[in-house]
């Protein structure tokens, strides 16, 4: 049983207690936020989140200490509040008529053990539990005399009786985003991943947590397919992709050009919202997320049906220096963000041009929209990618991304792939200036590249390809 002197309170829908607890409570009783959500991956992602250097400056003034309150979420218990009248002591009878008094002092009593989890501020919470329970011995710091009886403030968040576990995972989520991404500025990895009203970073989690091409193999296991921590790919990793990165492609997927002229959102036209970022701070409807999710579901498997560099490993496919000689995997533009920022691009144009009925978009259909990437050369070494995303050194003789105009260099990429696939059909004029403008972006090449004949290259492969 636990027992709270408490002062009752409400907010929007929230009704939350405002209590204390002693240092050792918060450090032995509150686990992080992140250890409520349940997928293996997206939790140790949060958890990774909480910095050392972060934390350690709220241990730094211990000795002049002042911690702000911390609110946590109590799970199960069985809670209940026992109010205490003001009326019913004569002594606070100057005091009986004042109606915000009744019933907002009392006594909050738990009859079984309830779970707390840090709704923000973990960095606090880190710390807390570094000067009295450290998980790590080398994290060890010596607590102030008398640190661990010393009280802080706890706004307590219960879960409602009449609440289903999943309603109630949702609110908190919401409610974890919205303090945390008002209060101090939480990094996009974690926004994506707690963020209950953003449609894309719904989408984006359920595709991780169910499609296999990108889920974990097992609970227990780091996904193999998404980096959940920091956008930057590296040689070597197993990663597919990012979560930031997946994100970015899903909400270019499901951006459609019907929607983009007519609008998000279900019923007649009148109703929709053209502005995207304006419809991205509510939560939709579970019906149209449903329908959303199983239209991206459907554009990933005609992707991964269609383009067969999708099947290869990241691990081998992500190598600057791997030309595709000696039979070994060539370093591959689909494994890196800069070209699944132009393949998705590039996709969804396909798309949209190809779809006999874009709002009723099938797999077979799909499919066949995109089949112009299945012939696309996918090697970084080869065009229309070497020069223009992959440049070369001739000081150390090896090869890297650009990194110099890299907005350019991508457009100029998307246009080329535009052209290659059949969606951009220039006049003769026209194709001059697309040659001229290719020129104009490449970067630094080995002295033996010809220019002309890799142009003649992406022109027989635009021949291949939509021919």
């Amino acid at each position: 049983m636990r027992i709270y002197p408490a002062i009752k309170a409400k907010m929007g829908d929230w009704t939350y207690y405002i209590v204390k607890m002693r240092m050792r409570e918060v450090a032995a009783e509150i686990k992080f936020g992140s250890d409520v959500y349940e997928d293996y991956t997206l939790n140790e992602a949060l958890r990774r989140s909480i910095k050392p250097s972060q934390f350690k400056d709220e241990m730094a003034g211990c000795n002049d200490r002042f911690f702000s309150s911390l609110v946590i979420a109590a799970v199960g218990g069985a809670p209940k509040f026992h109010p205490v009248s003001i009326a019913d002591d004569p002594q606070f009878g100057i005091l009986a008529d004042e109606p915000n008094l009744e019933e907002s002092f009392g006594v909050l009593r738990f009859s079984g053990d309830p779970k707390y989890y840090a709704m923000d501020s973990p960095h606090r919470l880190k710390a807390i539990k570094t000067l009295l329970l450290p998980e790590d011995e080398s994290e060890r710091e010596e607590p102030p005399s008398g640190f661990e009886n010393e009280e802080i403030s706890v706004l307590m968040v219960v879960r409602p009786a009449d609440s289903t576990e999943e309603d109630w995972l949702a609110s908190y989520r919401r409610l974890f985003s919205s303090l945390n991404r008002y209060t101090k500025p939480t990094d996009r990895d974690t926004n994506i991943i707690m963020d209950e009203d953003d449609l894309f970073a719904i989408l984006t989690r359920r595709l991780i947590a169910t499609h296999e091409f990108f889920k974990a193999p097992g609970r227990h296991l780091e996904s193999v397919r998404v980096q959940t921590k920091g956008r930057p790919l590296r040689e070597g990793t197993s990663h597919f992709t990012s979560l930031q990165q997946l994100y970015d492609m899903n909400e270019v997927l499901l951006t459609t050009s019907l929607r983009s002229n007519t609008g998000w959102g279900d019923g007649p036209e009148a109703e929709r919202v053209i502005n995207l970022k304006h419809f991205m701070r509510f939560r939709p409807p579970e019906g149209y997320l449903d329908r959303l999710f199983e239209e991206l579901k459907l554009y990933w498997d005609a992707l991964i049906a269609v383009v067969p560099d999708l099947a290869l490993s990241p691990s081998d496919a992500r190598n600057h220096q791997a030309d595709g000689s000696n039979g070994k995997t060539a370093d591959n533009v689909l494994f890196w963000p800069i070209g699944q920022e132009v393949m998705t691009a590039v996709a969804r144009a396909l798309l949209d041009k190809r779809l006999p009925s874009p709002d009723e978009p099938t797999l077979e259909h799909a499919k066949r929209a995109l089949n112009p990437l299945a012939k696309v050369d996918w090697r970084l070494h080869c065009v229309p990618w070497r020069g223009l995303l992959l440049v070369f050194s001739s000081d150390t003789k090896k090869w890297s991304m650009r990194n110099d105009d890299r907005k350019n260099a991508i457009r100029a990429s998307e246009q080329l792939l535009r052209w290659i696939t059949g969606i951009y059909q220039p006049t003769e004029q026209e194709e001059d200036k697309l040659k001229s403008v290719w020129k104009a972006r490449l970067g630094p090449l080995p002295e033996d590249d010809s220019l002309d004949v890799m142009w003649e290259q992406i022109r027989a492969m635009r021949d291949e390809v939509s021919g």
